[in-house]
């Protein structure tokens, strides 16, 4: 029995067949298996299908539904979501004050004195800090501009109609577009589709505003080290 089985796993090895496929396809061992044919070998061809076989399997492996890759992408959404409901939908004048602030302290603009700009790729922040700019600082429409940063390849037009979509802001009060690859893309062509975007906003008072409540936020970590220290 045994040397029957022997002859048909060599014989499906010669055809090319992977050391796992002989076991399941026989009922042997793999140890077993691995002895029978470990004389015999495989043309370049054969080798080559092998390894596809292998990654194909390692891919469907991975995209199972049962699978580790699956079920943890189910535990991050769910715990993602979890996590949404904890912001609520509403929010007050103050808490989209202090949310605004803290993004524009992060990302804004702060190299002139007579200028407040944000630039960011993400359009729900561009959202979220034009209604800090309308809400909070009351900056009317006609005083936003705009600029669109872009690569080289990609359609301007495009991007500027997505980004006017987005902020609001008319097509009118946008600046030429300034077209340079970005360092935020790592040399990647098509990472940012429609480029970023720069909220332009020239109010002195309103610069000097925002200074003010960048510092009053950084008096918080001012407050938790005394804190600690006492």
């Amino acid at each position: 029995m045994k040397n029957l089985e022997r002859e048909k796993a060599r014989n499906l090895r010669r055809k090319g067949c992977s050391l796992r496929a002989i076991s399941d396809r026989l009922g042997c061992s793999k140890s077993s298996v691995s002895i029978w044919i470990r004389d015999i070998a495989l043309t370049k061809a054969q080798i080559q299908r092998l390894r596809t076989n292998q990654e194909k399997g390692r891919a469907n492996a991975a995209n199972h539904p049962n699978g580790p890759k699956a079920k943890w992408e189910a535990i991050r959404l769910r715990i993602a979501r979890e996590a949404a409901c904890h912001i609520p939908r509403r929010y007050s004048k103050e808490t989209l004050k202090l949310v605004g602030t803290a993004l524009y302290w992060a990302e804004g603009g702060s190299a002139s004195r007579n200028v407040v700009s944000f630039t960011n790729s993400d359009p729900k922040m561009v959202r979220l800090m034009i209604g800090f700019f309308k809400n909070v600082c009351e900056v009317v429409s006609s005083k936003f501009r705009a600029a669109v940063h872009l690569h080289p390849h990609l359609d301007g037009k495009r991007a500027e109609r997505f980004w006017s979509g987005v902020s609001g802001i008319p097509l009118s009060q946008f600046h030429r577009i300034q077209y340079a690859v970005s360092r935020a893309s790592k040399g990647k062509r098509d990472t940012l589709p429609f480029g970023t975007f720069k909220i332009i906003i020239c109010d002195t008072r309103l610069q000097s505003r925002i200074k003010g409540w960048i510092e009053g936020l950084s008096r918080w970590s001012l407050a938790r080290a005394n804190s600690s220290a006492g």
